[in-house]
């Protein structure tokens, strides 16, 4: 009985075609999340030498939507737009090299230092002061009105 065999991994183009693309990775992934972007920022090397550094990272979207993590992507349960934004860095790029699918150029940080890092921009030490008084703030509102809610004695 003869039967067709589209596929075969002794053949060379085939195997030449699978080894370029697997179906299903990350880089799948990260390109159909809306808030995935690559840049690119000139870092000066040990050598002296300027280099074009790529750079992946994650936007936010618009208010009402849960915060991210610029750099790994992750979402936290606090929204864009509350009061908790002062738990985090918040930077705009308004340069132009981001070109999120969901529209947004925020990047949310956990500290300056993280971003100070990740986007290898050093900050000024009043720009980091300023933020954790900021934050620190919150952090002081949110642990009074846990205090408060705790002492709450409902009755019914």
């Amino acid at each position: 009985m003869y039967k067709e065999d589209n596929y075969n991994p002794c053949d060379r183009n085939d195997y030449d075609n699978n080894l370029n693309h697997k179906a299903g990775t990350l880089d799948d992934t990260k390109a159909i999340d809306r808030g995935y972007n690559v840049i690119y920022r000139k870092v000066t090397r040990n050598d002296g030498k300027i280099k074009n550094k790529r750079i992946e990272i994650y936007t936010s979207s618009d208010v009402g939507s849960r915060i991210r993590d610029a750099e790994t992507g992750e979402y936290f349960p606090n929204i864009v737009g509350s009061k908790d934004e002062d738990l985090f860095y918040k930077v705009a790029l308004s340069t132009g090299e981001c070109r999120s699918a969901n529209g947004s150029n925020t990047l949310f940080y956990l500290s300056p230092q993280h971003y100070a890092s990740h986007l290898d921009h050093p900050l000024d030490s009043a720009e980091v002061e300023r933020w954790e008084l900021k934050r620190r703030a919150r952090l002081a509102e949110i642990n009074s009105r846990k205090k408060s809610d705790t002492n709450v004695v409902q009755v019914k």
